[in-house]
């Protein structure tokens, strides 16, 4: 068969197919617009551009990928939320955050020029256009992932830093005794022990009647006066 009448005959079944996706531009140029199925509110959708050369489907079909994304019902539903509402609701709504990059699109167009070579001879643009729906959304589903193992790795950090503030410091004997120590210098706790010991019978005050007032703790009382004083 002629390819001008092959070409012709897919384009009129590609139609019947798409009657609403496809944008004819001449009988060798159209787009076809391909939904995605995806976990967003948002419609994802990627046009594919498809040239017919002169003796396809003898020859691949030249191929040119672009992202379509449409999110104004988005916007009318965050139009009365403040900034910081609207942010809270990209983070909690990761599908929503999800986009096709350029090496994505050339990614697929790679995939797509690699299947169009296994068909040569045969009309192709339908089983192509099947083809990039199927890893399109293969795709979306991997860079979803990829966000929500980010998002992960960003609340365990977060968690983490909250755990430390409940946990506090490890106490050993070393880090008890500096404390101790810095506490007795910054209540002035010693001088203050001094000055009431002055201050008792003219400085006379035994090693037994500090511990039956309950004047120190065990660690002030000279074991030693203690006896002498028995």
């Amino acid at each position: 068969m002629d390819p001008l009448e092959e070409q012709a005959q897919e384009l009129e079944v590609l139609e019947s197919i798409y009657p609403d996706e496809l944008v004819k531009h001449s009988e060798s140029k159209f787009d076809l617009l391909i939904s995605l199925d995806t976990a967003s509110n948002r419609n994802h959708s990627i046009k594919l551009k498809v040239t017919y050369p002169s003796q396809y489907p003898d020859e691949i079909p030249i191929l040119e990928l672009e992202t379509i994304s449409s999110d104004e019902d988005d916007e009318d539903d965050d139009s009365d939320d403040d900034e910081e509402a609207k942010q809270n609701k990209r983070i909690i709504n990761l599908p929503e955050l999800v986009e096709f990059t350029n090496d994505d699109l050339r990614l697929l167009e790679s995939k797509l020029n690699e299947e169009a070579t296994m068909q040569l001879g045969i009309p192709s643009v339908f089983a192509l256009a099947t083809l990039l729906k199927d890893e399109a959304e293969t795709l979306f589903t991997k860079k979803l992932e990829t966000l929500e193992n980010k998002r992960q790795d960003e609340l365990n950090k977060q968690e983490a830093e909250l755990s430390k503030k409940f946990i506090g410091t490890k106490v050993t004997k070393e880090s008890f005794e500096s404390w101790r120590e810095n506490f007795r210098k910054e209540m002035h706790i010693d001088e203050k022990l001094e000055l009431f010991y002055k201050n008792q019978h003219q400085g006379k005050l035994s090693g037994r009647e500090i511990f039956e007032k309950g004047l120190a703790n065990e660690e002030d009382i000279d074991i030693e006066s203690l006896k002498l004083s028995a």
